[in-house]
């Protein structure tokens, strides 16, 4: 069930029909803790999903009417992916940066311990949300990791959940799949916010090395991350036709003006 939308502050554009929030960094994570806060605050506030959106996944928006639907309604879409951020900066949004899950995950986590926000860690191969969790209290001791589960997405986790009391829920159950699995079902868990974080939990547990940071800052990240994971390949084969669709949606939209 896809949940109604909540309120939103950040200007949202369209990417080959897909919304995304032009976005920074500190605006993102402000934005997370303000939903984070207000459940906590107003009775029968909205759960909020907030999706990491990248070219691969708008690709999937095109072919899967259900994860579009849970797109639209999501209360935060952030521009995850340089051909993501490229596109909108081709849209009239020059300010916009990227602001990939694995860096909002780092940026929101003093907030978390700060303010006594509770995380649940789900997904992933096993044993990697355990050590995500592992890492994230040794930089955050403070931390309240209320729950890990290697479990997969439905109703068995989500009630494991739901007794657990999270505010946030970090999934990585892949790209559409985790996003549907926090749409249908931080109703129930009673979380505040749910993220897709897909394969950054592999580099929050130092299962998988990222980039070296010039490498990130040139845009280069999803070329480095293809080098040492392979398989990556296939997921990544349809960029040629999105660039083309995307640049084909840009061009029409300069004629148009």
């Amino acid at each position: 069930m896809v949940t109604p939308p909540v309120t939103r502050t950040t200007v949202r554009a369209r990417v080959l029909g897909c919304p995304v929030d032009i976005v920074d960094m500190a605006t993102a994570v402000q934005t997370l803790v303000e939903i984070v806060e207000r459940r906590r605050s107003v009775l029968n506030s909205q759960p909020a999903v907030v999706v990491t959106l990248n070219p691969e996944m708008i690709m999937m928006a095109r072919r899967a009417p259900a994860f579009g639907s849970v797109l639209e309604s999501a209360a935060l879409v952030v521009p995850d992916g340089i051909g993501l951020v490229r596109a909108l900066r081709r849209r009239g949004h020059p300010e916009v940066e990227r602001v990939g899950g694995t860096d909002l995950i780092a940026a929101y986590l003093p907030q978390a311990e700060g303010r006594g926000h509770r995380i649940a860690l789900v997904g992933g191969a096993p044993g990697v949300a355990a050590m995500a969790r592992d890492r994230m209290l040794e930089a955050y001791p403070k931390l309240q990791v209320v729950a890990v589960s290697d479990g997969r997405p439905g109703a068995p986790i989500a009630r494991e959940l739901e007794n657990a009391e999270p505010d946030v829920v970090l999934a990585a159950f892949g790209a559409g799949r985790q996003e549907l699995f926090l749409d249908r079902y931080l109703g129930p868990i009673g979380a505040a916010a749910g993220i897709g974080v897909g394969g950054a939990l592999d580099f929050l547990a130092g299962r998988v090395p990222r980039a070296p940071a010039p490498i990130r800052r040139i845009g280069l990240e999803w070329a480095w991350r293809l080098a040492i994971q392979p398989w990556r390949f296939r997921r990544q084969s349809v960029l040629p036709v999105y660039w083309w669709l995307e640049r084909r949606e840009a061009a029409a939209l300069r004629a148009s003006r």
